[in-house]
């Protein structure tokens, strides 16, 4: 659908644009009245006894238009006194945030905009998804274990990549030497919720029993040395016929399903934290599948949703850019992580992995931090002005498209250009250069407002380039904390008005945030006995979930400080190392899942990538981590400085 949108806010331009001196647009309303006569067959509307009465309500984000008796007059029988309106029309006027949600509450997928030069006034595509993941945590979070409606999306999601993103060609193919062959996948997340079945059950593997053996657990070795590896599956010297696979997947699937038929799966504790193990597995590896095979040349694009114009985006993101701005965070204590006992079977509380228990406090002193993370543009002006020759891998110096190969490549000798010592300098060598997306690769040039996606080793030493530094994972948390403070203040500040029919729109339209919490897991609430957003926050308007199947523009966020998941599709380094913490326990249920992992080379991340799940992108307390020189992770960074 192509939709027109007006955003244009100021209540000046928009008054004038409805009552015009000439009177040209009261005319036009009047002309209406003309219009009643002659349906009604009688003079019931005598012109010369109306006026129209143009008003903008600021607070609503609306123009509306009446008309109204000079005089007390009788229309078709009804008396109308002097004055009495007759409500016209009402104009809604929706920024680009709130165009974001109206999309969302629609459950749409914006493809282009094509907007003036203001960006004030703008065509938008938008789609239909073959599936759709929710952004408020009533939607997304509403129970601890994902209801079988949250898992036939996720399955819409996981059949869309790994049955028509691969060609069969490339099944046994590995996009990142680092990694299992791409087949591994698919035989793993059925595998891996087979297991948790039979574990929460008492249960038997399900034929063939063998695919535990090489199913359950892929690789993830060092960097520097890909011999040192945690524990895994054996890797078999054939991999199973693609069929034997997907019937085993459709075997599995069956047995949740009944599971949650029979009601097992929320009645009894132990398979809902199994389920919900299996789930949140299932939506790491989707991810893990996806920035695999962004590096394939070979990936076909996403099924069933249309190729987003890439310049139009790159036009409005130029139009919409501000200044990146410095933010004062203010001193704070905050919570960390959530109690869950993985004994108590007991109470209904939301589940959370080792590395997010148990909850504790930690003193945070006041810094300062950039509103948005580093841009595209301005890493390719830090390479060229060091003179840094490696690109990241998000880069190529190819093109290609759906498969097919139009250039060669190499990753190195980046700089070819000439700096003159501002912000135009990186032009030299944006040409050439290309960004790896789902739909091949695009011109650097259309992603210049785009966060960009490197290792931690590679954004460490822009950050200090550009005079700062990469914050730590409690600085990092408390700008978080700090964000949903004011987000009240900040969408009253932009008359924050949506005009939809929605469980959550109250006061005729005006959407109301409900106040932050500190972090508790089973407080007394409706229903479950729960509320979600003591726990998850409201993703509407950031690039998680598959808004977008590619980072967007960050570049018009610099007067606005980005909360959590809200880098426009990337997670979010930090300076933090992964180290057991105070009370730190493996989980049972999994042991190595973080433990493996403390060997002082990963890094924690936060927040989330465009192709995150909300129940991880959204939950306050989540924990990624990835190794600081891995080149493929979907994360970038802001800078942060000391007061």
């Amino acid at each position: 659908m192509l939709i027109g949108i007006d955003s244009c806010k100021d209540p000046k331009r928009v008054f004038h644009a409805y009552n015009d001196r000439d009177g040209v647009t009261h005319r036009f309303i009047l002309n209406g009245l003309k219009h009643a006569n002659a349906l009604m067959g009688e003079n019931a509307f005598n012109l010369d006894d109306w006026e129209v009465i143009g008003e903008y309500d600021t607070k609503a984000g609306r123009h509306h238009a009446f008309v109204a008796p000079r005089k007390d007059v009788v229309v078709d029988g009804v008396p109308m006194k002097q004055g009495e309106r007759i409500r016209i029309e009402e104009s809604y006027k929706y920024s680009r945030e709130e165009a974001k949600k109206l999309w969302e509450l629609a459950k749409l997928a914006e493809n282009a905009v094509w907007a003036n030069s203001k960006g004030d006034y703008g065509l938008h595509m938008v789609s239909k998804p073959s599936f759709f993941f929710p952004t408020t945590p009533e939607e997304y979070a509403e129970k601890p274990v994902p209801s079988l409606t949250e898992w036939q999306e996720l399955w819409k999601a996981w059949d869309a990549v790994s049955k028509q993103m691969i060609p069969n060609s490339e099944l046994l193919a590995k996009p990142i030497k680092l990694r299992n062959e791409c087949i591994f996948y698919l035989g793993h997340i059925p595998t891996f919720l087979d297991i948790h079945i039979a574990r929460a059950t008492d249960g038997k593997p399900t034929e063939p029993a063998y695919f535990w053996k090489i199913f359950e657990r892929g690789v993830d070795p060092d960097v520097d040395d890909p011999t040192l590896c945690h524990a895994h599956s054996e890797v078999p010297e054939e991999w199973p016929p693609l069929g034997t696979i997907l019937q085993y997947q459709q075997t599995i699937r069956k047995n949740l399903e009944a599971l949650y038929d029979s009601g097992e799966a929320e009645k009894n504790c132990r398979i809902s934290r199994g389920l919900w193990i299996a789930f949140e597995h299932e939506a790491m590896h989707l991810e893990t599948l996806l920035y695999m095979l962004i590096q394939s040349d070979k990936v076909l694009p996403p099924p069933g949703i249309k190729q987003p114009d890439f310049a139009a985006f790159a036009a409005q993101s130029e139009v919409m850019a501000v200044e990146n701005e410095w933010f004062t965070i203010p001193e704070s204590d905050i919570d960390i992580g959530l109690n869950d006992p993985e004994k108590d079977f007991g109470s209904k509380r939301y589940f959370g992995w080792d590395n997010e228990r148990p909850c504790r406090s930690v003193h945070v002193k006041s810094f300062r931090a950039k509103a948005r993370p580093i841009t595209n543009g301005e890493y390719a002006t830090y390479l060229l002005q060091t003179g840094k020759k490696e690109i990241p891998a998000s880069w190529c110096d190819k093109a290609y498209s759906n498969g097919h190969d139009t250039n060669t490549t190499k990753r190195d000798s980046v700089v070819n250009g000439q700096s003159n010592g501002n912000g135009e300098s990186s032009q030299g060598i944006i040409e050439g250069k290309f960004v790896r997306t789902v739909y091949g690769t695009i011109p650097l040039k259309l992603a210049m407002g785009w966060p960009v996606v490197a290792s931690y080793d590679e954004l460490v030493g822009c950050a200090q380039w550009m005079g700062g530094r990469i914050p730590t994972m409690e600085e990092a948390r408390s700008i978080y904390a700090y964000v949903d403070s004011i987000k009240p203040e900040f969408e009253q500040s932009l008359g924050n008005t949506i005009p939809a029919v929605n469980g959550h729109l109250l006061n005729e339209g005006v959407f109301e945030t409900p106040p932050s919490h500190h972090l508790s897991n089973g407080n007394s609430g409706a229903v479950t006995g729960l509320k979600p957003r003591d726990l998850f926050i409201d993703l509407e308007g950031t690039n998680v979930g598959f808004k977008h199947w590619h980072p967007v523009s960050v570049a018009e966020k610099g007067d606005k400080l980005c909360g959590q998941s809200d880098l426009g599709g990337v997670w979010e380094w930090t300076s933090t190392v992964l180290e057991k913490h105070d009370g730190f326990e493996p989980m049972e249920l999994y042991p190595g899942y973080t433990a493996d992992f403390f060997d002082g080379k990963h890094n924690i991340t936060l927040g989330g990538s465009w192709a995150t799940h909300p129940r991880i992108a959204g939950r306050k307390t989540f924990v990624n981590w990835y190794q600081r020189n891995y080149p493929y992770v979907w994360a970038g960074a802001r800078i942060v400085t000391d007061l």
